[in-house]
């Protein structure tokens, strides 16, 4: 696990020392906030492999404890969160391919460990997937923004002040903020966002991209 004093305030991506962060310019804030329990490098990254790929779903435990850590650090005020006591966490739901392929959700798995550590609700039928796209870990930056545009839904109305989206690893951010979009389209006044592990520019395919 690697630890960056520069980070960007809203997505958690580290940073060189008062760099700008190429994933939030130009984008609109529908994310409040990104707390990560950790980057994805050596040697924790084989970690999320075995979770995801191998079924060790004993891990999501570890992670939601590690997340939680993550969550105190970045809380001034702990035992009060960022966001409002009882705030629901929505998982990211994955897609077909990959639910026949691993037999669950590694998102949703995450979600209720981390959701019993902070006593809040995980809504697992909220948000909505449309039918299979390209898989994001194949594409740069800006096809990622395009695969996720209009990928994720509500199927219903959440006027709720404020949501929190939770997923595995973040890369771009393209699929947190799809997915706040349609949160926020829904009725949530403000989306934060929890993942397990944030990916470093120098650990992405699209890392000489501006």
């Amino acid at each position: 696990m690697r630890h960056h004093r520069w980070r960007c305030p809203r997505c958690a991506l580290a940073l060189p020392a008062n760099a700008a962060c190429p994933d939030c310019a130009g984008r609109p804030a529908s994310l409040e906030k990104v707390v990560a329990a950790f980057d994805y490098v050596s040697p924790a990254d084989s970690l999320i492999l075995r979770y995801k790929n191998a079924r060790q779903f004993y891990l999501a435990t570890c992670f939601a404890a590690l997340a939680l850590s993550a969550i105190q650090d970045q809380s001034p005020d702990w035992p009060l969160p960022p966001w409002p006591p009882g705030t629901p966490l929505i998982p990211i739901p994955g897609s077909r391919a990959s639910l026949r392929r691993r037999g669950f959700n590694p998102a949703s798995e995450f979600a209720a460990q981390l959701g019993r550590r902070l006593h809040s609700p995980v809504l697992h039928t909220t948000l909505y997937r449309e039918p299979d796209s390209l898989k994001q870990s194949t594409l740069n930056r800006q096809q990622r923004q395009a695969n996720t545009a209009h990928l994720y839904y509500c199927a219903r109305n959440m006027p709720e002040p404020c949501a929190i989206l939770v997923d595995d690893v973040l890369t771009t951010g393209s699929t947190l903020h799809a997915a706040a979009n349609a949160l926020r389209a829904a009725g949530v006044q403000r989306v934060y966002a929890v993942v397990i592990a944030r990916t470093p520019m120098e650990e992405r395919p699209d890392r000489h991209l501006v």
